[in-house]
């Protein structure tokens, strides 16, 4: 449809809508969702008024944070789709480069937006169907076992990306943790 691609910002106004976002999520992870907008302003440097021109509402700003996320994470399962990789190295590769981004993820690890019909929804679809093929190699070339599925994958990356806050060395535990999965997911010899 003519007239539906986004209008591009200018430097100044994309620099802004990246400190908001940037400072949304530092809010988000350490406050919550609910944090003030005009503490989120505050913290990226900029009025509130700049803040509510970008996002109308804290579902709009939510919106955002959920697509920069699946930006991120969804290029890290095709960076993992086309190393060529056997599927369960391609996992690998997809949680080491993922945890990564951890910090990034707040939201769809932490309750964003699921809303039908928007761009974080559209990028969760592509996300899942990315992750699938990864698995499907993996089932195809032996080397994952056939109960796996994209679920297994992704709902495993989004409870390593949360550290537990009793454990002080995470990316160490983290680290063991995908070890240990990657072992699981590996078919038995025989199988």
């Amino acid at each position: 449809m003519a007239g539906s691609e986004p209008k591009k910002l200018r430097r100044d106004a994309a620099e802004n809508a990246d400190r908001l976002i940037a400072a949304a999520v530092r809010s988000g992870l350490a406050e919550g969702r609910f944090v003030p907008l005009e503490k989120i302003a505050a913290d990226a440097g900029v009025g509130i008024g700049t803040l509510y021109r970008r996002y109308p509402n804290r579902e709009a700003l939510l919106e955002a944070m959920a697509v920069r996320a699946y930006r991120l994470i969804l290029a890290e399962a095709e960076d993992a789709l086309a190393s060529g990789e056997t599927g369960r190295d391609a996992i690998a590769r997809f949680l080491r480069q993922s945890f990564e981004h951890r910090d990034q993820l707040v939201l769809p690890l932490h309750g964003g937006p699921m809303t039908e019909g928007t761009e974080s929804a559209e990028l969760r679809g592509r996300m899942q169907r990315t992750m699938a093929a990864i698995v499907a190699r993996g089932h195809a070339d032996g080397s994952v076992r056939r109960e796996v599925d994209a679920g297994t994958v992704v709902r495993f990356g989004a409870m390593l990306a949360q550290p537990m806050p009793n454990v002080s060395d995470w990316p160490r535990a983290a680290e063991e943790q995908r070890a240990i999965f990657l072992r699981g997911i590996s078919p038995d010899i025989g199988e």
